[in-house]
């Protein structure tokens, strides 16, 4: 067994073999100074780059001794010289054109004060643009000085700006804790308050005279109900009665077959789905390829591997194999198998020399497998009987060469569900966020190779995250089945044992999101992991198309509101280039006409007053109106009833509103209670469209961690949505017909048949104080108008609404808008 010190220096090896394979690609040196060095020279050394390395314990002792003096036959020029460590000496002069400073341990001292005069002196500036500093937490890279002083006076401030809206965030995050936690006190003790009340009543209820007396007559009825719904003849004649004499025959056979086929024992097929379907789908088998199950085992427990096995060989899909490889060191695992073998000759086993890892293993068996597509079956997981004959038919029928399905996570036994995991058809951004994929996933096995290959060991933890990043990128056809096809295990075997291992795979996870963006060639400040949310991560896209911003805002009285909502827009907007058209919709009141002129005063260059020359409300008409007069490339809708949050808002949407690929994008919306407004619309839910997690409150993670993460959405509110003012025109605008209500999902539907897609993102953040200055459609010409709009959009997208929304799942209830789960049956 090894020591803690052992453990601890082969950290400290992997993770200077990981550093290294950082600095490669980002600075491409042929040869590298390190100070301080802690096994960074050998790693580099390793990876065929000429390094040096100085001190050990207190960084740079040696180089000091030695009065800055590098050793005998030492080059005297450096292409990067790396400081590691604490507290390290300034030399006088420096012997390379670029440093890079690492973050020291909690608790060492940063060199970086004691080097300022040196660098000053050698003319080396803090480099702001340096992009993969995300990837090192706290790393600070110095190249020459370029440009004036002036100019990195602007770079300090306008990183103190950044660091500024981080704190900003952070104390917002502690304000909303604070207000959940005392809103969940107050919930807690209401409900200890029921509970008390409750058990009162029952007591008084079952200590009552007429509740003894009537005893007798209560149990004899359970156990009259009991006999009815278990005694043979009655059963016999319930079914008689439902199916007739041919539905009993049918299901004798259908018995009958299924003891014949379907040979797992202790874990019946039967306790996930019903026998009529299981062989239905038996006899009628796709047309489908060979799909090989690749399970690494890893002294996997017996009892969890018999029911890995049953639920392998009572797949209704029969072209099959499974490839087990065997990393671990109990034998009986190695006999159970080979017990099976001779039962199915469909099951592979391969005893594997030594342990390499998940990724490793997980190689190994698919080196094992020959099947034209490849399944990724965990060793203490069940698969549901059906799944592979659901994916043979998506093969076959779609032609798809990735597919993955809904997952259950279970304790114990496999009805003690504990979370289901229903899942949206493949989304970009939601993946970007999340391995919302996970369980079952089936892929082409020419797909691997064409993806570079089966997993990577520098991403452990993470393997299967990077491993979906690298397939999505080169399928031509994702397919997701909505139906629970996956039972996901939870047991000590199958959680990391320690806050250490989860940190690791979160920062495999952030890994490979790098490696993805710079494979695709999209460019990111920065990747990071979404605080108290494990497994959930942001992308800060670089804007490389920055432009100025159209706020578009229709008006009529309500000036209060108006002067809130601009003068929060000024107040806490860092992205500097941006214009607010105020549409004019016919106001009476003069303090309006006085709020106009005291805004138009105060902030001439950049807020206007377009006055809209039409009769009542249109809301399509007067941002159609208004975008005439706009000249940013981004257009903003905005309800003049809303005020901003987040500072980093407008910066936030850009950032997806300037990728080609993207339609509109929307905002997280909050009411003044702090609850949720709007967090993207669900597309068919409450008959056409739904503001999903309303009323939850903001510190709620939301479904799966939806309302913390941006992802993929059918549609957004128009109350803030942005699209680029291109695009806008291409479309045709809002359409004016939609005079109140749909006319933003009316436009986002029409965004969507074009072939873009809508992103909502919870990082813009403003409070919506929901339509004040239009007021509720009770009048009866209102309510006819709403009524003509509604029959309108089910018409025009009826199409669309019976396909029901991908960006979501069938399984949720379409009349709720809380993802209330409605499970489907398996067809």
């Amino acid at each position: 067994m090894q020591s803690a010190e052992d453990l601890k220096k082969k950290e400290q090896a992997r993770q200077q073999k990981e550093l290294a394979r950082l600095l490669e690609p980002e600075f491409g040196p042929r040869r590298v100074l390190v100070l301080g060095d802690q096994g960074l020279t050998a790693a580099l050394r390793g990876r065929n780059i000429e390094a040096f390395g100085l001190g050990a314990g207190k960084a740079g002792e040696d180089w000091l001794d030695a009065g800055y003096t590098l050793p005998a036959g030492w080059p005297s020029e450096y292409d990067l010289v790396v400081i590691q460590g604490g507290d390290v000496p300034a030399p006088e002069s420096l012997p390379g054109s670029r440093l890079l400073f690492l973050a020291p341990e909690p608790e060492e001292a940063s060199a970086l004060p004691v080097w300022a005069e040196a660098m000053a002196a050698a003319g080396l500036r803090r480099d702001f643009g340096w992009k993969s500093w995300g990837a090192l937490a706290g790393a600070a890279l110095f190249c020459p000085a370029a440009g004036e002083a002036r100019d990195l006076t602007a770079a300090y401030e306008e990183k103190l700006d950044s660091l500024r809206i981080k704190l900003d965030r952070a104390e917002q995050s502690c304000r909303d804790y604070q207000k959940l936690t005392d809103h969940q006190r107050s919930e807690l003790s209401a409900a200890h308050e029921h509970e008390n009340q409750l058990e009162t009543a029952l007591n008084n209820v079952t200590g009552s005279t007429c509740w003894k007396i009537t005893w007798p007559v209560r149990y004899l009825l359970s156990k009259l109900r009991q006999l009815w719904h278990t005694f043979p003849l009655f059963v016999l004649l319930a079914q008689l009665r439902r199916e007739g004499f041919a539905g009993l025959a049918k299901r004798r056979q259908d018995a009958k077959y299924y003891q014949a086929h379907f040979p797992g024992r202790t874990f019946q097929a039967s306790r996930l789905a019903p026998v009529d379907l299981l062989v239905r789908q038996a006899q009628n088998q796709p047309n489908g390829p060979k799909i090989s199950i690749v399970v690494p085992l890893y002294n996997t427990p017996l009892n969890f591997l018999t029911e890995l096995l049953d639920s392998v060989v009572n797949q209704t899909y029969q072209n099959w194999e499974l490839c087990l490889v065997d990393a671990g060191q109990d034998e009986k695992v190695g006999q159970a198998v080979q017990a099976r073998m001779a039962q199915d000759s469909r099951i592979r086993y391969q005893k594997l020399e030594r342990n390499e890892g998940i990724a490793g293993n997980t190689n190994a068996g698919f080196a094992l497998a020959t099947g034209e597509y490849i399944a990724l079956l965990d060793h203490d997981d069940i698969l549901h009987p059906s799944a592979l004959w659901y994916v043979a038919q998506a093969i076959v029928e779609q032609g798809a060469d990735f597919v993955y399905t809904d997952e259950v996570t279970f304790e114990g036994q496999v009805e003690h569900t504990t979370l289901y995991h229903l899942k949206p058809d493949f989304m970009l951004d939601n993946l970007r966020a999340n391995n919302y994929i996970c369980h079952l996933s089936v892929f082409k096995a020419s797909l691997l190779e064409a993806a570079g290959g089966g997993e990577r060991g520098e991403y452990n933890g993470s393997q299967d995250y990077d491993l979906y990043l690298r397939l999505t990128e080169k399928a031509q056809k994702v397919v997701h089945i909505p139906h629970v096809l996956y039972y996901w295990r939870a047991s000590p075997t199958s959680v990391a044992g320690g806050i250490e291992a989860k940190l690791y795979c979160l920062e495999a996870a952030v890994k490979a999101l790098y490696a993805h963006y710079e494979r695709v060639g999209v460019a990111v400040d920065e990747v990071s992991m979404i605080p108290d949310t494990p497994g959930f991560y942001k992308t800060d896209y670089t804007i490389q198309h920055p432009g100025k911003v159209s706020i578009l805002i229709p008006s009529c009285d309500h000036s209060k509101d108006l002067r809130t909502c601009v003068e929060s827009i000024y107040a806490k907007t860092t992205y500097p280039d941006f214009e607010i058209l105020v549409i004019e919709n016919n106001s009476k009141e003069d303090e309006t006409f006085r709020t106009y002129e005291k805004l138009e005063k105060q902030h001439p260059d950049t807020f206007r007053v377009v006055r809209w020359e039409g009769t009542g409300f249109n809301y399509s008409a007067l941002n159609n109106f208004g975008a005439k007069f706009a000249t940013g490339e981004y257009l903003l809708l905005l309800n003049n009833d809303t005020e901003v949050i987040t500072p980093r808002w407008l910066e936030e949407m850009v950032m997806f509103a300037q990728q080609e690929r993207v339609g509109c994008v929307g905002a997280k919306l909050l009411y003044p209670d702090d609850t949720i407004q709007h967090a993207g619309l669900g597309f068919g839910h409450l008959t056409l469209a739904a503001h999903m997690h309303k009323n939850f409150q903001v510190s709620n993670p939301g479904y799966m961690g939806r309302l913390i993460y941006a992802h993929d959405v059918y549609g957004v509110t128009g109350a803030c949505l942005m699209i680029r003012r291109d695009l806008y025109e291409k479309v045709g605008g809002l359409d004016e017909s939609f005079a109140v209500a749909f006319n933003d999902v009316d436009f986002c539907v029409r965004v969507r048949n074009a072939g873009y897609q809508n992103v909502f993102t919870p990082f813009a953040m403003l409070y919506h104080y929901e339509s004040k200055s239009r007021g509720l459609d009770e009048a009866p010409e209102k309510r006819a108008r709403f009524v003509s709009e509604v029959t309108q959009f089910q018409t025009r997208w009826k199409k669309e609404l019976a396909a029901g929304d991908p960006c979501l799942n069938p399984n949720f209830d379409l009349d709720r808008d809380d993802f209330r789960i409605k499970l489907r049956p398996l067809d």
